[in-house]
């Protein structure tokens, strides 16, 4: 992949990180995963994983059934990667 469309989708996923926010992501990330799971660790990765990575394990958690609607994905993705541990209501 170029770095022209990595930092085009990086820019990408940070501006949906920023409207996510301003919404209720962290709210049903922290809901959706804790479904099945402690979201420790997903604080553990926040502001360590990549947008590709955080893409990877979204797309992993969903084919395991994890409750996130498709059109929401970018968003979730956007969240995580811009988050960091001690602001995101999962991670209190």
């Amino acid at each position: 992949m170029s770095k022209g469309i990595v930092s085009g989708i990086t820019a990408m996923l940070i501006a949906l990180a920023v409207a996510a926010m301003a919404g209720d992501m962290g709210e049903t990330i922290g809901r959706t995963c804790s479904a099945c799971h402690s979201t420790k660790r997903i604080c553990q990765n926040l502001g360590a994983k990549s947008p590709e990575a955080w893409t990877d394990t979204v797309s992993r958690m969903i084919k395991h059934g994890a409750k996130l609607p498709a059109d929401r994905m970018g968003g979730a993705v956007g969240y995580l990667t811009a988050a960091t541990p001690g602001h995101t209501p999962f991670c209190r």
